[in-house]
């Protein structure tokens, strides 16, 4: 679905002092050229990236408009630079206290155990009362669930606060709801300035009570009328409304307060900034990150939903910079740009209230921070271009690193593409430029990676004629592998230590990688896992054998086997989340598996043994006729040496995958179109390397 057959009620904010909403009467972009960015969303089918509330931020000052039933109005909020939002629905005060310190404290409780918190502030009673809200929650049960979670972390006594209110009157001024709102407030009873929807003009109520049931709502009644008996104390009959409240923004023991607009499921904000060149809105909750165009909230799916509203051009601003970095060759922007442009427009309205996410899930986008003028030069310079197969949008398909080659469309989706084939790619550059790594062997025998600048050359080999070296500094990561993100430290060395150079390997990258080595139990709970996700049977013992059993054109894994059994897999490329610990998997299907446990040793007589054998025992006979003794004096891994190349093995079944390029493999290198841009290719042959068959152009 082309995103310009949709959004024929897109809103568009154009430049400078004013806003240019279009339902504000002022310039806006044609219409249906606008794409929907989701920050924050459940789709309901699978992908959920959610929050209670946002924080959204502008220089220049925000405009807040409401949508609903019977209307729309921006909304008196006056020169407001920050605001918060959220649904008004069930939450959980944790606390309430006139001490601002006692509210951070267990609001920072309450944050390192990665529950919801922010503080309030009510002048209830004639004081101020800063309480510690968590949650908005669709059930009276799930704020509940809540409220022991809370309770159990801070020893407090929390209490549910619901959206069940009495309205007390309607108001001709804001100031005026105010008024009478800090009145109940005064006399000890809950009050709320409520905007509701009239047509084109806000009305200002005064709503009493955040009950949580209609019959507590019932019995505020008499309670509210003995104090002020001039209201008709009744339901609301708006469906359409925002609460407004006062969060507090602290920096030691003192306090700022920002707006906070509790709106109902049955309304939508949006939210755009009053200015600036260009002008950018900011959400804290997204890393703090600038976006232009306007941001609306709502409720969906159960969830406040957050979406990004803009120009499709200025969204791939954006994207291209995420994607690629600035100061790459301008012919690779370009073509970043056109496989950008052409994925968003294939998404149609995927997420319902939303073309896309803003993450890898489509492709990723960072906002306005991520733009430079060679990247909006990109975008520009290829405006509207995309990638068709006989008239119809190509599948936009990228990743970072082929591998040194693509993939076919069997070897990641299991059934080929027609423009798509497997064809050479140069993604050689991150090893080239990586740093390098030393595989060494302590003195105890322990074998492990260090950088190579940590580490002085010695004028002396050992026996063997490898280079001998010594440590420079303190506290040195003696490391399972060449990287300091996905491989563990071991032990620290301090400055002095000598270490035997066994190899050296370029650092993990985004061509070469190594993930282990893993334990049989540790690949036997990966595996495990990903079974019972494909309902398939699970492996009873730790597995001893891991055996790439079928491979495609460009060598990428279609088919593995554990002690014969054919691993269950929903595609091809599923292989590399098989091997998954944390959130990390193997970079692509371009692996090898190294079998540590696994060797031949060459005996007397030229007679063989293989090894593992059930007894892990293997003794050595030195060249002196010493011994026999254990091998690498008794510790799990030792050194292998065939006269040509070393080799780490292990007395115990380990398995260590060494691979090659980052993602699928299937469609666009990114590191290959920027070789090829740096070979005075244009980004239209770099798009036809890569797909075949199709056309490129608006």
């Amino acid at each position: 679905m082309n995103i310009r057959s949709v959004g024929k009620k897109a809103v568009q904010i154009a430049g400078a002092v004013c806003l240019a909403f279009s339902w504000m009467g002022q310039a806006a972009l044609a219409a249906g050229e606008n794409i929907r960015v989701a920050l924050f969303v459940d789709t309901g089918t699978g992908y959920r990236g959610v929050v209670p509330s946002v924080t959204l931020g502008s220089d220049s000052g925000l405009a807040i408009r409401m949508t609903g039933d019977k209307g729309a109005a921006l909304l008196p909020v006056g020169d407001v630079r920050q605001a918060r939002f959220s649904l008004d629905r069930f939450s959980v005060i944790a606390v309430e206290t006139e001490r601002l310190v006692e509210a951070q404290q267990v609001a920072q409780q309450l944050s390192q155990q990665k529950l919801d918190a922010s503080i309030q502030v009510q002048p209830l009673g004639g004081r101020n009362m800063y309480q510690v809200v968590s949650g908005s929650f669709r059930t009276y049960e799930q704020a509940i669930n809540q409220a022991e979670k809370i309770g159990n972390t801070t020893g407090t006594a929390p209490k549910i606060s619901g959206p069940y209110r009495l309205e007390a009157g309607a108001f001709g001024t804001l100031q005026e709801a105010r008024d009478w709102e800090r009145a109940f407030e005064t006399s000890g009873i809950p009050a709320h300035t409520v905007i509701v929807l009239q047509g084109e003009s806000p009305s200002y109520e005064v709503w009493v009570g955040d009950e949580v049931s209609e019959a507590k709502r019932n019995e505020l009644v008499a309670t509210a009328s003995a104090l002020y008996p001039s209201f008709s104390y009744q339901k609301p009959d708006n469906q359409a409304y925002v609460v407004l409240e006062q969060d507090v923004v602290a920096d030691g023991t003192e306090a700022t307060t920002i707006p906070r607009y509790s709106f109902s499921p049955a309304a939508k904000l949006i939210a755009a900034p009053r200015g600036g060149e260009p002008p950018l809105i900011t959400v804290e909750e997204r890393a703090a990150r600038q976006y232009r165009g306007m941001i609306e909230m709502s409720e969906y799916n159960g969830h406040l939903t957050v979406v990004n509203e803009l120009p499709l051009e200025q969204y791939l601003y954006g994207v291209v910079g995420s994607e690629m970095e600035t100061g790459w060759p301008i012919e690779a922007l370009k073509t970043q740009a056109v496989l950008a442009r052409t994925r968003a427009l294939g998404q149609g309205s995927k997420y319902g209230v939303a073309h896309l996410s803003d993450t890898v899930h489509e492709q990723a986008y960072y906002g306005y921070g991520r733009e430079a003028d060679d990247i909006r030069r990109a975008v520009n310079e290829t405006a509207g271009v995309v990638i068709r197969y006989q008239g119809e949008l190509a599948e936009s398909l990228y990743y970072s690193n082929a591998g040194g080659i693509t993939a076919d469309g069997r070897e990641v989706w299991g059934s080929p593409i027609p423009y798509l084939g497997s064809v050479e790619s140069n993604d050689i550059y991150p090893m080239l430029s990586a740093n390098t790594w030393y595989l060494v062997q302590l003195l105890d025998r322990s074998i492990g990676y260090v950088r190579h600048d940590f580490i002085d050359l010695l004028p002396i080999k050992n026996g063997m004629g490898l280079q001998l070296g010594e440590v420079n500094t303190d506290n040195l990561n003696f490391r399972t592998g060449p990287s300091t993100t996905y491989h563990r430290s071991l032990f620290t060395l301090p400055a002095g230590t000598q270490v035997t150079i066994i190899a050296q390997e370029p650092e993990e990258n985004a061509f070469s990688w190594t993930r282990g080595p893993y334990s049989a139990v540790e690949i036997t709970e990966m595996i495990n896992k990903s079974q019972q996700q494909n309902k398939a049977e699970p492996f009873s013992r730790p597995i001893g054998s891991l055996t790439v059993t079928e491979r495609g054109p460009s060598g990428r894994v279609m088919s593995m086997e554990a002690d014969g059994v054919r691993l269950a897999v929903s595609s091809p490329d599923a292989h590399r989340s098989v091997f998954r610990q944390g959130e990390s998997g193997l970079r692509s299907t371009k692996f090898e598996v190294e079998q540590m446990g696994a060797y031949t040793v060459l005996g007397a007589g030229g007679r063989t043994s293989q090894f593992p054998q059930s007894s892990p025992q293997l003794l050595a006979v030195g060249g002196n006729g010493a011994g026999p003794i254990p091998v690498n004096g008794g510790s799990e891994d030792f050194l292998i040496y065939d006269g040509l190349n070393w080799r780490v093995a292990s007395l115990t079944s380990k398995f260590l995958f060494r691979g090659y390029g980052y993602g699928h493999g299937l469609g666009v290198s990114q590191y290959g179109a920027k070789a090829l841009a740096e070979q005075g290719y244009d980004y239209v042959q770099i798009l036809q390397h890569y797909y075949q068959n199709v056309t490129i152009g608006p």
